[in-house]
């Protein structure tokens, strides 16, 4: 039997290759058909494979033709047909100064081997909240766990 770890970071070496491609059909091949997404991109919430794909034939237009994706930090835990996977990932496009690659992601994956196969479920992605100006907290560096100064702020 395929070591559960390794099938898991294929299912996402697998995707990263279809975005990159920008092949949605691709990228939905392991998702639960009533899967669900927290996105950091609105809506807050989308139910089902194909309203998955429906966001990101949305997005996919503002991305640049040029770009890569990158996964950093994954870690993957296994219990018997049920696995959580969560980590960094950040677009990187050419030109390095476009929009989406001005920032670090959180990611979290829910799966479920279904039949033997590796199903998505649930995959949660977020930046930080800044409370004291009500932004997206940017992630520039992942290396420095950078946070706002709340020792100064006014009523602090």
């Amino acid at each position: 039997m395929a070591d559960p770890k390794h099938e898991i970071l294929q299912l996402i070496a697998s995707w990263r290759t279809s975005l990159e491609a920008k092949d949605v059909e691709g990228m939905m091949k392991n998702y639960s058909p009533d899967g669900v997404l927290y996105d950091a991109c609105p809506p807050y919430k989308t139910v089902g494979a194909d309203g998955i794909a429906s966001v990101w034939k949305n997005c996919l237009p503002y991305i640049p033709d040029e770009y890569k994706v990158e996964h950093r930090d994954l870690q993957v835990h296994v219990a018997g047909d049920l696995a959580f996977v969560y980590g960094l990932f950040h677009f990187v496009p050419t030109p390095p100064d476009h929009p989406c690659g001005q920032t670090w992601m959180r990611v979290t994956l829910g799966l479920q081997r279904v039949n033997g196969t590796w199903t998505v479920m649930h995959e949660h992605v977020s930046i930080p909240y800044n409370p004291m100006n009500d932004t997206a907290w940017k992630i520039t560096d992942p290396d420095q766990l950078s946070m706002p100064d709340y020792a100064n702020q006014a009523g602090g």
